[in-house]
């Protein structure tokens, strides 16, 4: 690629030639030294020389890469991270990319891809005997060295996102890196606590894609590839029968089922170098073959419930998933719910925030970093992206006319990364695609009328969706997020439903006067009933959520307490005596409740009172005037965020102090809960426009266009539900009267 008139003609003393290609963090250049030498030099772009977290990222590159320069990878010859545009010299390696050679030659036939799983094993071993996590290993930074028409000696590039195993990551709240579809399920679900397993499980992606041209969990964007990732068995198509284990072994849900570099190389060094006439019945090697989900083909007997079922629950037939491993004590080991419980919208909106991916063409280029609205509306944040082909979109999901008892107040929806699900009387559920907002897949509600029906908005979590039943039973109906395929039914009535701590939890009975009620827990994805209990509450919904999959029950209209119970069985594991007085628990939030005194001859409330659950210690928080709460409060830091609905304000209290610490003004007339995303707050207007506040003082830092016109409607049409704003990859989602929007983010 010939140099542009703002390209550089010398770095570090480097003669800059010629372009090798561009990536999110910068450019990379071939050079030659005083010598002659031929290297590549990366030079960061100039837009990310001042970011911090851009040039602490690149000096952590080149640490790496200093660490394991060998054999295997590309040696750094020279850099200076301190430089105004900081750069970094490799050794030039003549080749092409595996991405290149399969794109114009095909898959690998078994001697070339033999050789490439060893040598890319053994360079993993030497890359982790340095204590570096790779965490992009992918087919545009595996280099085949030589000449276009012969796979050369195989060279590790790129480690622009690697990072130390005992180091802190730099990675940022929400932030994800890597490259779907050749990343780990643990770098969506838990980046901040990747190992050498996520580079075991990228090097059987990419064998997979040697062999047969294609990902594992290959998809049309990066949401469904990483919800593929996270959930369904690998498509290894045409991949020789002697590699199948030990792919299917790397590519193992749980980090801790897959074997290590070493013991893939191992395995890899026993297999024949030429294929058979006919295929050995067993495969050589030294590591176990499992499924991905790192449990034999058959799945074995469920392990019964603590009590048996006494509600009737249908499972569709093909779409249970084998019950959660047991450890040799019969405990629940840690590949069950509790390693995956984690909001899929989180964990798909990281996936969405890739710092480097890429198709590089040399070493260490990585491709990815901002990504932009063509039509200016807005611009997605350092590393985000939006979903392909996205614009601002508005949906308006209008109520059948023909319904006895329409609704008033618009659809029940809930925005994921994998969608936009939504319910109404007459559709028990549909999903909206993310990018343009039109209808993916619908669930027609039954025609039976029910008086009195009770719609819920749809639970989503983990890539399943829990809504009112659809045969208008008052049961709850599960289904696959993805492909709207139904995976269990509960029957009714069922008064709530909501998902905490690994399960679901379920009200037995229809809400109502009385303070006594049935509960039962369920596995989420297969419908199992796991426990049920009685209880006697305060609250309508006594459930919150606990450290280590456990759960907080308000059981003051009974025992008087808040009990802290084992999420997967019920049992009680403690009681701390509740403070005295009308009190409503709002939220439980790291190891302390935060009650309201309630009113309820007015509704609203004057104080908040705070108790260490540990000690019981209790503390008041006077508010300045009396606050009518829609929804519970956001607790994050040190700092309470509280929707007033009857003053349609936001109220900020400082923890710490106990004091307030600011409130927005009357004037903006924010109508949503709050939603804090990248250190900013964000509310939804009464004009569908999101706004964004900056938490610590409330003042406003931006705010978009409204999603529709707003000229002629009614406040009825206008009026959000107080469902808090998704930030998405750059994109946010918001409910408003009858439909649904999406807008790019406040600059």
């Amino acid at each position: 690629m010939t140099l542009r008139e703002d390209d550089p003609r010398s770095v570090g003393g480097y003669r800059i030639e010629s372009r090798i290609g561009t990536g999110g963090m910068g450019v990379v250049y071939l050079a030659r030294s005083v010598s002659g030498r031929a290297v590549a030099v990366k030079v960061v772009h100039t837009k990310y020389a001042d970011n911090a977290e851009f040039r602490a990222r690149f000096r952590q590159e080149i640490a790496a890469a200093r660490r394991v320069s060998g054999a295997f990878t590309a040696p750094v010859v020279d850099a200076d991270p301190d430089a105004e545009r900081p750069w970094m010299a490799t050794a030039f390696v003549p080749g092409r990319t595996l991405a290149e050679r399969v794109d114009e030659s095909g898959p690998l036939d078994w001697p070339a891809l033999r050789r490439l799983g060893t040598e890319l094993a053994e360079a993993l071993r030497e890359i982790h005997r340095a204590e570096v996590v790779h965490r992009d290993l992918k087919p545009s930074n595996v280099l085949l060295e030589g000449a276009d028409d012969e796979d050369g000696t195989v060279r590790v590039i790129d480690f622009g996102i690697s990072r130390a195993a005992s180091s802190e990551v730099r990675t940022q709240t929400g932030m994800v890196m890597g490259s779907p579809p050749f990343m780990a399920p643990e770098q969506f679900v838990s980046p901040r606590e990747v190992g050498p397993a996520v580079d075991v499980f990228s090097l059987g992606a990419v064998l997979v894609y040697a062999a047969t041209g294609h990902s594992p969990f290959e998809a049309d964007n990066a949401y469904l590839a990483a919800y593929n990732t996270v959930h369904n068995r690998p498509e290894m198509g045409e991949l020789p029968e002697p590699l199948r284990p030990l792919v299917s072994a790397c590519l193992a849900k749980e980090p801790a089922d897959r074997p290590t570099s070493g013991e893939v190389l191992e395995t890899l060094a026993g297999l024949p170098e030429k294929l058979p006439d006919g295929l050995p019945d067993e495969t050589p090697g030294g590591v176990l073959a499992e499924t991905p989900d790192g449990v034999p083909d058959e799945a074995p007997d469920e392990v019964p419930a603590e009590e048996p079922s006494r509600e009737p629950v249908t499972v569709l037939s093909g779409t249970a998933t084998p019950p959660a491993k047991t450890g040799q004590d019969g405990s629940a080991g840690q590949t069950g719910p509790e390693r995956r419980g984690k909001r899929l919208w989180a964990l798909l909106a990281a996936a969405a925030l890739l710092g480097v991916t890429g198709t590089a063409t040399a070493a260490l280029l990585g491709e990815g970093g901002p990504a932009s609205t063509s039509d200016g509306a807005g611009q997605a944040a350092p590393g985000a992206s939006v979903p392909a082909g996205w614009k601002p979109w508005h949906n308006t999901l209008e109520p059948d006319p023909d319904e006895d008892e329409p609704f008033p107040f618009g659809p029940a929806c809930t925005p994921d990364a994998l969608g936009v699900f939504c319910s109404s009387p007459q559709v028990a559920l549909m999903r909206l695609s993310p990018a343009t907002g039109r209808v993916d897949w619908t669930k027609p509600m039954s025609e039976k009328k029910v008086t009195g029906f009770t719609l819920s908005d749809p639970v989503v979590h983990d890539g399943v969706v829990y809504v009112n039943s659809a045969d208008r039973s008052e049961g709850v109906d599960a289904f696959d997020g993805g492909t709207g395929k139904r995976l269990w039914h509960l029957d009714g009535p069922v008064g709530e439903f909501q998902y905490l701590s690994g399960v679901l939890l379920v009200r037995l009975d229809k809400l109502g006067p009385s303070d006594t009620a049935r509960y039962a827990a369920y596995e989420p994805r297969t419908g199992e009933e796991l426990w049920r209990r009685e209880l006697t509450s305060a609250s309508a919904s006594p459930f919150h959520a606990g450290p280590k999959g456990t759960l907080y029950a308000d059981l003051r209209g009974g025992s008087g307490g808040i009990a802290h119970l084992d999420g997967r069985t019920g049992r009680t594991l403690g009681t701390v005596k509740a403070p005295k007085g009308d009190l409503w628990l709002a939220t439980v939030h790291d190891g302390t409740a935060y009650y309201a005194r309630w009113d309820d001859d007015t509704g609203v409330s004057a104080a908040f009172f705070i108790q260490d659950l540990g000690s019981g210690k209790t503390r008041r928080i006077d508010f300045p005037w009396s606050v009518e709460p829609e929804a519970p409060p956001l607790v994050h830091g040190d700092t309470m965020y509280i929707f007033d609905y009857g003053n349609e304000t936001l109220l900020a209290l400082d923890l710490k102090r106990g004091k307030p610490l600011w409130t927005s003004s009357r004037e903006l007339r924010v109508f949503s809960e709050p939603a804090i995303h990248d250190g900013r707050l964000y509310v939804i207007m009464p004009d569908t426009s999101v706004l964004a506040l900056d938490p610590r003082t409330g003042k406003e830092i931006g705010r978009t266009q409204p999603s529709i016109d707003t000229a002629g409607r009614s406040f009825e049409e206008l009026s959000p539900s107080s469902m808090p704003p998704l930030l998405v990859g750059g994109v946010l989602y918001g409910v408003s009267g009858p439909g649904v929007f999406s807008v790019a983010d406040v600059p």
